[in-house]
């Protein structure tokens, strides 16, 4: 039965947890100093308030049994007697009532009465009694309108006594809507402080802000108690924001689906929504903020998903307008994807001995230092796992290693096709290995790629070679491409220059006549004119022939021979003359024309010329250049140009020149930077290319990871969904069939150092 005194909504102290109050040790500690107040309160002056109050309350219970059914008057005489003898002989109440419940234990009142006499034995220190005379009311009358209450009382005690499972054993069954408004804000409390996971915290916290928006409603004519409620309500929204931020996404989905459009379904939609954006996969965005307009509640929830359709609206604008691979600068202001908050396990495979040991260790450099392994941290929950030791890379100190729950397990493929595979289908049997990372080269990177589709584990590959993902689901290519790199430089003159002709100029090497075809199909493909085209020996250091042979002084006749050699003949002789005669004499050898009236050569009619060949090679062929007059043309090199060498002994010959490379450790461009200062802070030495590529590769994962893409699908189509993606060598965008596009840097020549120019 019901009794509403005063005495029993104040109960002890030790029983009561409050919003807020969420630490055990604190409860524990305030549960013992609030036992012994109430010890000294019930002993003073204030229990004679206390008692008095609950007297005055009996007259209305008195006459109401469980069901209505009215008390007998001798059970209502003899409860009533009992709790006469309060406030002034607490031990003879306790008698009065037991001797109650002996004669009518299955009185209506018999639950009251259990209850306080729990009340008056927790009141005087004699908790374990106490506790007795609450189990009690669960034991004899568990269907009774004081049970609940009975078994809150308990649940809290145990929490305050650190037993956590045995509190939630009583919890659990406790029916919190037929509580009164004030214990179903206590168990609704305990139970998120309870709570296993942050779902179910978040679950108890979403059902304590109806309680509360209910009381609200109830409450509106009294101001202080409003106030009050209200207070409470942004303490649990806060509380609520804290828990969407920091849970994974697949936990906030399995939240949405379970919530059936009840709050917090409007704020955990909009969280999804915002994260989809910050991670560039503005589709699943646009669907979440759709799903999110029929939940939203409240003017704060609508502002916020109004401001993230804005949001929407712009970044799907921006992509589309970069949908070309922008460059990289035109994304400096946009957020960088985090990978902060990355957990899982991650394979390597990668050749750390053998033939290419060096590429490798490099790339291994750069997956280390992308997952933070060497960042100081006080724990050390990342770990790097076996064949990793190599000459250059050393394992972390205890103090250097990340606090994140991210691992790697590294293995050395030797350089070999079968044992990369071997090793990729090894550490897919592992569950909690959620992608592999590597190999760097073609044949190892087939043969892994092969492994990783059979074991259906996510393989992000270092390789350039464009048909690995053919066919397979499972396999990602993201090295830049010479396609990436050309494709760059012939943008660059059509857009900047406005080039119109194109030359090139190339060895006659497997990769020489690669980079022709794929330059001769990217300026017709735009609709540019390939005008000459010309190739050497790669062991020549003498390349006048094919200079003059790509000028015009091929396919000549013995009348224009016999032409060039008298315009020869005048050239000659301006060299004995003064400066104003040496040049009105070169402009008559100049204006000499064929016996046709065709000019002769040199003629340079192109407006570009390509050269892919290394450093050494185009600086002897620089200088023939402007032997062989050609001037006024843009010089178009790839990143193999790239050594001082080069810019120390043909800069002057090279100005202008517009070279196209994957990582520019110069660059003042904030993704590079990271990069490149971490290298060096961490390895003390200078970055290459190879761990460029691979921190921008597992950048890549890790921020799958920590968008919540925790397991190999969700992964693989967060991958797939990877759009303008800025990193420290250059722009990357995932195609459909898992290879990537890269926009690399391009470089300028300016005196004696390269500079950017997009």
């Amino acid at each position: 039965m019901r009794l509403d005194s005063p005495a029993i909504a104040l109960g002890s102290p030790g029983w009561a947890l409050g919003e807020g109050q969420v630490g055990r040790s604190q409860q524990t500690q305030r549960t013992q100093v609030g036992l012994a107040a109430g010890r000294t309160r019930l002993r003073g002056a204030s229990a004679v308030l206390i008692a008095l109050a609950l007297v005055a309350g009996l007259s209305g219970c008195q006459s109401i049994g469980l069901g209505g059914d009215p008390v007998p008057a001798e059970q209502r005489t003899a409860y009533q007697t009992a709790m006469g003898h309060l406030p002034a002989n607490p031990a003879a109440a306790e008698n009065a009532l037991a001797d109650f419940l002996a004669l009518y234990p299955r009185s209506r009142l018999a639950d009251d009465a259990c209850e306080q006499l729990a009340q008056l034995a927790f009141a005087d220190g004699r908790d374990e009694e106490g506790v007795r005379w609450l189990a009690r009311i669960l034991a004899d009358y568990p269907k009774s309108d004081r049970a609940g209450p009975a078994r809150l009382r308990l649940a809290q005690f145990e929490y305050a006594r650190d037993k956590r499972e045995t509190a939630r054993r009583l919890l659990d069954p406790l029916e919190v809507g037929r509580l009164s408004r004030a214990d179903q804000r206590s168990a609704l409390r305990l139970a998120a402080a309870l709570a296993r996971t942050p779902m179910e915290r978040l679950e108890k916290l979403s059902r304590l802000r109806v309680v509360l928006a209910r009381e609200v409603e109830e409450r509106s004519d009294n101001a202080p108690a409003l106030a009050r409620l209200e207070l409470r309500v942004e303490a649990v929204d806060r509380e609520i924001a804290e828990l969407i931020e920091r849970a994974a996404s697949p936990e906030l989905e399995a939240m949405l689906a379970d919530s059936r459009g009840r709050p917090p379904a409007g704020a955990v939609s909009i969280e999804l929504a915002r994260r989809a954006i910050d991670a560039g996969q503005l589709e699943l965005a646009g669907e979440r903020i759709a799903q999110a307009e029929s939940f939203v509640e409240g003017e704060t929830e609508r502002l916020e998903w109004t401001a993230l359709s804005e949001r929407l609206a712009r970044s799907l604008a921006q992509a589309e307008a970069q949908a070309g691979l922008p460059p990289l600068r035109s994304l400096v202001d946009r957020p960088r994807p985090s990978t902060a908050d990355a957990e899982g396990t991650l394979g390597v495979v990668l050749p750390l001995s053998g033939d290419f040991a060096e590429f490798g260790t490099a790339s291994l450099r750069g997956i280390l230092l992308a997952t933070g392994l060497f960042e100081a941290v006080e724990e050390a929950d990342a770990t790097l796992v076996d064949e990793t030791a190599t000459e250059s890379v050393s394992p972390p100190e205890p103090d250097r290693l990340p606090s994140r729950d991210l691992r790697l397990i590294v293995r050395d493929s030797r350089g070999e096709p079968e044992r990369a595979a071997a090793l990729v289908a090894e550490l897919a049997e592992d569950p909690s290995v959620v992608a592999v990372i590597g190999p760097v080269f073609s044949q190892e990177s087939l043969a892994a790629a092969g492994a990783a589709e059979v074991s259906g584990v996510p393989l992000v590959t270092l390789s350039t070679r464009q048909d690995l993902p053919a066919e397979r689901a499972n396999a990602f290519r993201t090295r830049t491409t010479p396609e990436d790199e050309v494709g760059a430089l012939v943008r660059y003159a059509f857009e900047e220059l406005g080039a119109e002709r194109f030359a090139v100029l190339y060895p006659e090497t497997r990769y020489g006549r690669g980079m022709r075809k794929i330059y001769w199909e990217k300026v017709v493909a735009r609709g540019g004119r390939m005008v000459a085209a010309s190739s050497y020996d790669p062991e020549a250091v003498d390349f006048s022939n094919p200079i003059r042979d790509m000028i015009g002084y091929r396919f000549l006749t013995s009348w224009e021979r016999k032409a060039l050699s008298e315009r020869d003949d005048l050239l000659r002789a301006t060299r004995r003359l003064p400066p104003e005669q040496a040049t009105l004499l070169r402009d008559v050898a100049y204006s000499i024309l064929g016996p046709e009236g065709d000019l002769l050569p040199p003629l340079v009619d192109f407006d570009v010329l390509f050269i892919p060949d290394a450093g050494d090679k185009i600086a002897l062929i620089a200088p023939g250049l402007a032997f062989h007059e050609i001037s006024d043309v843009t010089l178009l090199g790839s990143s193999d140009w790239l050594s001082e060498d080069l810019l120390q002994v043909a800069w002057r010959h090279l100005r202008g020149a517009v070279i196209s490379a994957p990582f520019h450790a110069a660059s003042d461009l904030p993704f590079v930077t990271e990069f490149v200062e971490g290298y060096r802070g961490t390895f003390d030495d200078e970055p290459e290319v190879f761990a460029a590529e691979a921190w921008d590769a597992t950048q890549l994962v890790l921020s799958q990871l920590s968008a919540g893409r925790r397991d190999r699908s969700s992964l693989r189509e967060g991958l797939l969904e990877t759009r303008a993606y800025p990193g420290a060598t250059g722009v990357l965008t995932m195609r459909p069939d898992g290879n990537a596009r890269r926009r690399p840097f391009l470089l300028g020549v300016s005196g004696r150092r390269v500079v950017p120019v997009d």
